[in-house]
């Protein structure tokens, strides 16, 4: 069935190659091994893996029993490099021990006219309190009978 829609995709393409999506599994093992024998025995395999892990394992014991070396590191970065680098961070540092400065002194100032706002408030609205208690005090009568009759005349 599948020869018969590949036959069918050639002729709709005129004539080009289609090649099938999906290897087939011989195409798979040649693409995978192309100069490789056919395959390896179980006594091969084991003499692989074998060989595999005891190179594995000597690398293992030589980097623990190496002693790490951190000049080795050191040595490699030229003294320009920290040179540089120890002047860039002072600099970093000095920038933010100003803006730090700058920022309390902000909010020093502000907490300055906020206080002074408050005072300026209390102080007219103490004021104001005090103009009404006179104004209250000085009395503000009304006649009733005059209220009441003009009520009743409307």
């Amino acid at each position: 069935m599948s020869q018969a829609n590949a036959a069918a995709r050639k002729r709709r393409a005129g004539g080009a190659s289609f090649e099938p999506a999906n290897p087939t599994p011989q195409n798979a093992q040649q693409q995978l091994k192309p100069g490789a024998p056919a395959g390896l025995t179980l006594p091969q395999v084991i003499a692989v893996v074998d060989a595999r892990l005891i190179a594995l394992e000597t690398f293992m014991k030589e980097t623990k029993t190496a002693p790490v070396q951190p000049k080795t590191v050191q040595a490699q970065i030229s003294d320009e490099t920290v040179d540089d680098l120890n002047e860039k961070f002072e600099i970093l540092a000095n920038e933010i021990a100003d803006l730090k400065d700058i920022v309390l002194k902000l909010q020093s100032y502000t907490m300055e006219v906020n206080k002074t706002l408050m005072e300026e408030r209390i102080s007219i609205l103490s004021d104001v309190n005090d103009t009404n208690d006179n104004k209250s005090q000085d009395g503000v009568t009304f006649n009733l009978t005059e209220i009441t009759e003009t009520d009743a005349d409307n």
